[in-house]
Formats: C-alpha cells, structure tokens, sequence
C-alpha cells in the first residue's frame, strides 16, 4: 500500500469465483510461477537442486522531450501524443543529438530530477543518456522481479510526465511520435 496525491492506493489482483482472471496484473504473477515451474524442471534434469527461479527484467524506457512552448501549439501532439499530419522532421539523426552528444543543460537537470524523485522512491536508474534520434532519451532503471519493474515502470512513466512539466517540457511516451525518425521503444533486458 501506498499514498499517492492523498489517496490511499492498495495494490490488488482480481479473479472471480471461478479463478477467471479480472486484472491485467494476475497473468503476469501466474507467468511468472509457470516459467519458474518449468526452469525448475530443466535445472534439475541438469543435477541442480533448486525450488524457485525468479524472473528479473530492466524495462529500458525510451521518450521524447519537446519544449512547452512548441508542444501546446501542436493540437495532434496534446490529443494523440504524436504529429498526425505535416511535413517531415528537418533534421534526421545527426551526430550532435545522438547517442555520444553532450546532453543539453536543461536535458540534464530534468534526468538528476528524475532520478532524485525516483530514488525516493526506491526506483533507481543505472543511465540516462541520448537516444538516436534529437530530443530522444533513455532511462534505464536497476533490474528487479519482473512483478515489481512492471509497477516501477507505470511510476516512472507518470513522474517522467509529471517532472517534465517542472522544467518546460513535454514528455512523448508514445511508440512512434515523429514520421520518418526512430520511435520510443520499451526493450527489457
């Protein structure tokens, strides 16, 4: 259990009577029982002597920060999280954006942000660096059990929204935002 904004929340799973799932969260806990149940047999069959596998997973969380200004004008970014229509991007994915760039100052105070906010939490991020393409990034948190990253990620996702307000920004959490340049993607590793 938890307070968020004031509120009480208490994390629950939902089945009926039956066990028919009700809840996105119980097929995740019950795919997590059956992949330990099966490598628990391979394991053995290999001489180890083991009673559970845990699954672990870092979702790397790819976004896009566009400045306020330039996102309330966009109508199809505020209502869809993406451009709809209009001409391409003018830049492509140049070297000065990329990967190895030098974060922009604002960019940087919006990651140790992030990451202050999130620690309090008891969510941590390993990297946060540029992605392919210009005003892309990424947050990679720390691995956990693949129940406890699912929820973290759901945190994250809100308060990469949320701080981004507080340094004049937009955060785009959609998959693919910008025609003809990279998309945000979620890989887990």
């Amino acid at each position: 259990a938890f307070i968020k904004d004031n509120t009480l929340c208490i994390p629950t799973a939902f089945c009926s009577y039956s066990g028919e799932v009700l809840d996105k969260k119980t097929p995740l806990l019950r795919s997590m029982e059956a992949l330990s149940a099966e490598a628990v047999k391979i394991l053995r069959l290999f001489g180890k002597d083991v009673k559970r596998v845990i699954t672990t997973v870092g979702p790397e969380q790819e976004y896009f920060l566009i400045d306020k200004k330039d996102y309330v004008r966009r109508k199809d970014l505020i209502y869809t999280g993406r451009t709809l229509l209009g001409a391409r991007a003018p830049k492509g994915q140049e070297m000065e954006d990329h990967y190895f760039g030098a974060l922009k100052t604002r960019v940087s105070e919006y990651m140790q942000d992030l990451d202050n906010e999130l620690w309090k939490l008891g969510i941590y991020a390993k990297t946060s660096h540029n992605e392919v393409a210009p005003c892309q990034h990424e947050l990679a948190p720390i691995f956990t059990t693949a129940n406890i990253a699912v929820d973290n990620n759901q945190v994250t996702m809100e308060f990469m929204k949320k701080i981004a307000e507080r340094h004049g920004f937009a955060c785009l959490l959609h998959e693919k935002p910008f025609a003809g340049v990279n998309g945000s993607g979620k890989h887990n590793n």
